[in-house]
């Protein structure tokens, strides 16, 4: 008689990490949501697909304006928002603040052509945010997105030896 293999499965399910009830025993991870807004389609799919290697859900918008469109259809917590400092000629840091009435825990992450002037930091923020400059490495965006969190560091795929 031949044996069978045997095979464990380890997932993280939104759902069980919300009802723990449900799924008794099961060591839950939580999956944070990520609004993900840039209007170079490129950019944003590399972009996406980096944040989505890294464990994270990821809402892709292509301007403020899809941004908060998906805000009102998403049936979950927006925990952070990826960003460049100015989209559609606007301050990003205002638009978060918007975005703080309906997700008082937000955080953002603001991405920077220049030098960190883009952004408005002369208005009185109340979230926790941070800024990079292009041009930065893979591990150094999920350093900084894994300190907003207050999660453990991750690592690319790629630094994994």
């Amino acid at each position: 008689m031949e044996r069978g293999l045997d095979v464990a499965f380890s997932f993280t399910s939104p759902e069980a990490c919300r009802n723990p009830a449900i799924f008794p025993g099961l060591d839950c991870v939580p999956i944070e949501n990520i609004l993900l807004i840039e209007n170079d389609p490129a950019t944003l799919v590399a972009q996406s697909l980096i944040l989505r290697s890294f464990g994270y859900t990821v809402l892709e918008a292509a301007n403020r304006g899809d941004a908060w469109r998906i805000c009102h259809q998403f049936q979950g917590p927006i925990h952070l928002v990826v960003a460049r400092a100015i989209v559609d000629n606007h301050c990003t840091s205002e638009f978060v603040a918007r975005l703080q009435l309906l997700y008082p825990q937000i955080r953002a992450l603001f991405v920077s052509d220049g030098p960190q002037g883009e952004l408005d930091v002369g208005q009185s923020m109340r979230y926790q945010y941070s800024c990079l400059q292009k041009y930065f490495p893979v591990d150094t965006l999920a350093d900084t997105i894994s300190e907003l969190l207050g999660r453990p560091k991750r690592r690319a795929a790629s630094s994994l030896s």
